[in-house]
């Protein structure tokens, strides 16, 4: 991943995680609720300190997905 990659990756990641919660998650099952908090952590560690891209990517999009921005 080059520097300009990783640059546009935590702009999207941020840009996700500061999204509003969708209502289909909050009045949802657990375990989708659990799944978007868990991918929001990833994507917040990511963000802060640049760890795990690969798992952040995969994270991000499943945010974006869940949030219809796909």
């Amino acid at each position: 991943m080059t520097a300009a990659e990783k640059l546009e990756w935590k702009r999207r990641a941020f840009t996700a995680i500061t999204a509003p919660i969708p209502q289909a998650i909050r009045i949802g099952s657990a375990v989708a609720s659990a799944q978007y908090r868990d991918d929001a952590a990833v994507c917040a560690a990511f963000v802060r300190r640049g760890v795990q891209p690969d798992r952040a990517k995969v994270a991000c999009l499943r945010l974006e997905g869940q949030q219809g921005r796909l």
